[in-house]
């Protein structure tokens, strides 16, 4: 998530979602009653018997209702035109449904911002910025080192192998190792915990096979997948593979789960707590916790109670995805909960 900037005036928040997760986010975070605006595209007739054209505007609604389509990766906010540009294409007063992706620009007013919803967007800009996962694509010629991260790859580095089939078999050996070598330093120096090792031909098996024959500890969890080529679209194409997918996905649960299971802990020592009320209630004795919260439930009113309180004070909230499995589990627990802190 890009926040482009924050207008106290106006109350307005402009951002550019880089992923379907800012989307779902957004969807959470703007509700019925607020107003956005984006480009959108509206059918101009010139009269009644013409079929018309779709023209290009740029239209203000009061928004009604907030929807994701998970298939189309769109948010699609629905409501009536306030204001727009070209007036001569615009009927105040109207329908409309604006239909934001990725990359589109979208200005969001609200009558007050909350410091806690102000914030969960700060993150999800830190977020987008944070390397998601490692990808290495290799062929017997370079490896490309790279960051996933919420707006795209990230090259860090490109390392040449030097090999050429005019060496000496024991030569084109010793400089094989030395270049796996490089690579597997480069993976173990990047700061993610997952690195995908990807590209096409042997290389990336041969590579597998050093690591494992040799017993090299590299440090990171290793993945392997194939990529057609050891260029930005060979990382791109691993991007794009469903086990990736699943793969940074999971990376995200991973850091739900570390909290869930920090609460269940603290639970069974009787020092945690759950629900809107009992949650509130431990904001307003002590700073050192952290509320852990569904995303579904943060409009709630005795949550948004709970999570003006925490924010006022100053504690950390962690939003989960309700969808999630972390999140399944959270809703059992009221959708909110309270976990002390140590040493986090």
């Amino acid at each position: 998530m890009r926040v482009i900037r924050f207008n106290p005036v106006s109350n307005a928040v402009k951002v550019v979602p880089d992923s379907f997760d800012d989307l779902y986010l957004l969807a959470i975070i703007i509700s019925a009653g607020d107003a956005a605006e984006a480009r959108s595209w509206r059918r101009f007739r010139a009269s009644e018997k013409d079929v018309g054209e779709q023209k290009e505007v740029f239209l203000k609604i009061a928004v009604e209702k907030v929807e994701v389509d998970r298939a189309a990766a769109r948010l699609r906010l629905s409501g009536t035109i306030r204001d727009g540009r070209p007036a001569e294409f615009v009927t105040m007063g109207s329908h409309h449904t604006l239909n934001i992706g990725a990359g589109d620009v979208l200005d969001i007013f609200k009558e007050e911002w909350k410091g806690y919803i102000l914030k969960r967007l700060r993150q999800a800009q830190q977020e987008s910025k944070r390397p998601r996962l490692g990808v290495i694509v290799l062929d017997d010629e370079k490896a490309l080192v790279s960051y996933i991260k919420g707006y795209g790859i990230e090259i860090v580095a490109e390392l040449y192998s030097h090999l050429s089939k005019r060496m000496s078999e024991k030569d084109y050996g010793r400089q094989l190792v030395q270049y796996f070598t490089d690579v597997i330093k480069a993976a173990g120096n990047m700061s993610v915990d997952t690195v995908v090792i990807a590209g096409p031909g042997f290389m990336k098996d041969d590579l597998r096979r050093h690591i494992k024959e040799m017993n090299i500890e590299v440090g990171k969890r290793l993945f392997y997948a194939p990529a057609s080529d050891a260029e930005r679209s060979g990382i791109r194409e691993v991007m794009r593979s469903p086990e990736v997918g699943s793969l940074m996905a999971n990376e995200h649960m991973r850091r739900e789960f570390e909290y869930l299971n920090s609460f269940m802990v603290e639970l069974r020592l009787g020092t945690a707590s759950y629900g809107a009320d009992a949650v509130a209630k431990a904001v307003g004795e002590s700073k050192d916790i952290v509320v852990i919260v569904n995303d579904s439930e943060i409009n709630e009113p005795e949550t948004r109670k709970a999570l003006e309180l925490a924010d006022r004070r100053g504690i950390r909230i962690e939003i989960f995805n309700a969808d999630d499995d972390a999140g399944v589990q959270l809703k059992g627990l009221k959708g909110i909960a309270a976990v002390p802190l140590r040493d986090r």
